[in-house]
């Protein structure tokens, strides 16, 4: 592991003397648990614009020292970071520009997590959700599949109200990351009154790194267009007369793509792509 590490970083330095590099830098933390001795951060490049990078290849960029990491990466490219140690793992961090990126934290935790049972049923939850929502019509109502969508929504809703009147909210080191993902989004597709209530659960989990900043902007933009009002990250989109999706209004729109930035969201013009 600690050659072919060697042979990866080398690949990469040569690469990065081709390219436009930018640094980033940020911690590792394990919310209280002492780190493990090895861990690999790593480079998966996603999309590319210079000729010299493969999409898809991996790049391994060296060890982390003092639960600090230090990388230089190719400027003009999506890529995501992984940290990895054995029998341990942080959810990925997708880079969608390098030069707004700041620097991104890692939570790392025990693979094997206290309530793996709990994380099973929670992603059990989120599959039922989006098979509700594959039945969703593309155009024209569906009485029917609006319900069951509702159906669903409030089961999961209540079940996880439960879970968290019993064992608090499910952070990362409780449940993993894909099932705390799955929790954030049963709470987003509650009712309003739910999601509001849990805001605040997420707020306080998202400050422990508990909750990826980009899940929590959509959470705090849902709920302020719940509330009427301007939405801060531009995450909600409605479903205009003429059949377009239309985005919500926006506060200050002019800073927009910097909150974006500082929740770790691509930027603007290209989330909107994926309504249009």
């Amino acid at each position: 592991m600690q050659r072919l590490s060697r042979l990866l970083f080398i690949h990469l330095l040569c690469i990065s003397a081709h390219a436009d590099a930018v640094e980033l830098s940020g911690t590792i933390h394990s919310n209280g648990a002492a780190l493990p001795p090895a861990i690999i951060i790593i480079i998966i490049i996603i999309i590319i614009i210079i000729a010299e990078l493969s999409p898809g290849k991996t790049y391994s960029v060296g060890q982390v020292e003092n639960g600090r990491y230090r990388i230089d990466v190719p400027e003009r490219t999506r890529l995501a970071l992984l940290v990895r140690a054995p029998q341990w793992e942080a959810e990925p961090k997708m880079i969608h520009a390098a030069s707004t990126a700041g620097a991104p934290d890692f939570l790392l935790y025990r693979t094997a997590v206290p309530e793996a049972a709990l994380a099973q049923e929670l992603l059990a939850m989120e599959k039922d959700d989006l098979a509700a929502r594959a039945d969703w019509p593309a155009s024209g109502p569906d009485l029917p599949a609006r319900q069951r969508m509702r159906e669903v929504d409030a089961r999961n809703g209540a079940r996880l109200r439960h879970i968290i009147a019993s064992k608090g909210w499910p952070t990362q080191m409780m449940v993993g990351y894909k099932a705390a993902a799955s929790a954030w989004l049963i709470a987003q597709h509650g009712s309003d009154a739910f999601l509001k209530s849990s805001l605040a659960l997420m707020c306080a989990a998202a400050a422990q790194g508990e909750i990826t900043p980009s899940r929590l902007a959509l959470a705090i933009d849902r709920d302020l267009t719940n509330d009427k009002l301007p939405q801060l990250y531009g995450s909600q989109f409605q479903t205009g007369s003429d059949g377009r999706s239309v985005a919500f209004p926006i506060a200050d729109p002019q800073h927009l793509e910097q909150r974006r930035a500082s929740m770790g969201m691509e930027p603007y013009a290209q989330y909107r792509q994926s309504f249009e």
